[in-house]
């Protein structure tokens, strides 16, 4: 409380975290009420010699309660002055007062929304902010001020975190790949490949040496762990299960870790009965448990989740999801991949566009990069497939790359032969 009416920055960092109903005792509650409100008023922070008549005339019943400010005040600044020294340690216990307080309230308030038998999602809403209580201050670029700070990042770190995808084509126009705090999406009808991609795209993560999550709302962890065998070993799928070829395996799997510090987690969900809330769970668990933190999460994929909050619209519902992945995204600081279906109407298309999306184009809207795969029978019988970039939010869109599929192996590749690749 003293340097909360001594110390602007200390105000600026704490007065965020703090709530008037986090104070057991009146007096304090209304002379933080008092500073807060004075500062909002009059953009200082008030002295001693106002504080006391501002409580009174500004913070409801405060004339009423009995309190003598005066003497509040004076107790307030009898702190002994010697601990003002370790300012970081009482501002770190200030934010886990605060934390506490947070989950204290949202625990009681959860309790009566299940007795209502209330929405669940309100409750993991409630949750999810009280653990997002921080102190760390972010209040944006200044533009003019910071302008040779940003141009000396923008060459420095050219490539700086890019996390390359499958294809050269794509990396070139990408100036390395994409971004972590990124969401992309890649599009295609049932049966065509979008899961088979993004087993391709995580396992070039870990070579990397990125940690990937991937998270699988369809097939079994141990199916989507034997795909990862195949494109991480070369070893056919279809042998897998042999005891020579585990062998082998094995063996190569131990080359694989030996090239690389990347990490894998698979981990299943239920089928169309999960969300965002419960992937930040997750995420929370495995950063405590395994001491796991994903560079990419790969989320197989969108329509399978439901949204944090009941929509009746499909449309709106889908876009909702997509705008929950990438705050996900963007609160991990990870990459976030997934995947999308398109209508019927894509099986009768040469290039899947936009206009093939399945229940909501607003799903796309979110997203920093987009691609479609487009294959038809005769290409998928040759092993071959064509990507097509439907949007990139900072570099070249609506090129067509031509690559090879490996249905042994499951792996997705780009030949190397430059009149192999196709633009429109």
């Amino acid at each position: 409380m003293y340097l909360l009416k001594h110390d602007l920055e200390f105000f600026s960092q704490i007065v965020p975290l703090l709530k008037p109903e986090y104070f057991d005792f009146p007096a304090y509650k209304n002379v933080f009420l008092g500073i807060r409100n004075y500062y909002e008023k009059y953009r200082k922070i008030p002295s001693d010699a106002v504080l006391v008549d501002f409580i009174e005339a500004t913070v409801s019943g405060a004339t009423d309660d009995g309190i003598d400010y005066e003497n509040t005040i004076l107790e307030i600044n009898t702190i002994d002055k010697s601990c003002l020294n370790d300012r970081e340690f009482i501002l770190d216990a200030i934010e886990g007062f605060a934390r506490n307080k947070a989950m204290d309230q949202a625990i009681r308030k959860s309790m009566a929304i299940i007795l209502d038998e209330g929405d669940i999602a309100q409750v993991e809403e409630l949750v999810k902010e009280a653990l997002l209580i921080n102190r760390n201050v972010d209040v944006g670029q200044d533009y003019f001020e910071e302008v040779n700070a940003r141009l000396k990042r923008a060459y420095e770190d050219k490539t700086k975190d890019k996390i390359p995808t499958i294809l050269p084509t794509h990396n070139r126009f990408l100036e390395g790949g994409l971004s972590p705090k990124e969401l992309a999406i890649v599009v295609a009808p049932p049966g065509v490949g979008k899961s088979l991609y993004l087993v391709n795209q995580g396992a070039r993560c870990i070579y990397e040496g990125k940690n990937v999550l991937y998270v699988s709302l369809e097939m079994s962890q141990d199916k989507i762990a034997g795909r990862f065998d195949s494109v991480l070993t070369e070893i056919r799928n279809s042998v897998l299960k042999s005891p020579k070829a585990q062998l082998t395996l094995q063996g190569r799997l131990s080359e694989v870790q030996k090239k690389t510090n990347g990490r894998l987690i698979i981990k299943e969900f239920p089928t169309g009965a999960s969300n965002v809330n419960q992937l930040r769970s997750l995420l929370v668990q495995l950063k405590l448990h395994k001491n796991f933190t994903p560079d990419v999460i790969i989320v197989d994929y969108l329509e399978l989740l439901r949204p944090n909050r009941i929509i009746d619209s499909e449309y709106q519902a889908q876009q909702r999801i997509a705008e929950e992945l990438r705050g996900l995204a963007v609160e991990y600081n990870a990459l976030l991949w997934t995947a999308s279906q398109t209508n019927r109407q894509a099986r009768r298309v040469n290039i899947i566009t936009d206009a093939e999306l399945g229940d909501s184009y607003g799903k796309i809207r979110p997203a920093d990069w987009v691609i479609s795969l487009n294959q038809t029978q005769e290409e998928y019988d040759e092993g071959a497939m064509r990507v097509y970039v439907m949007k990139a939010r900072d570099s070249k869109q609506h090129y067509l790359v031509n690559v090879s599929v490996d249905y042994g192996t499951l792996q997705i590749k780009e030949p190397t032969s430059e009149g192999m690749q196709a633009e429109r």
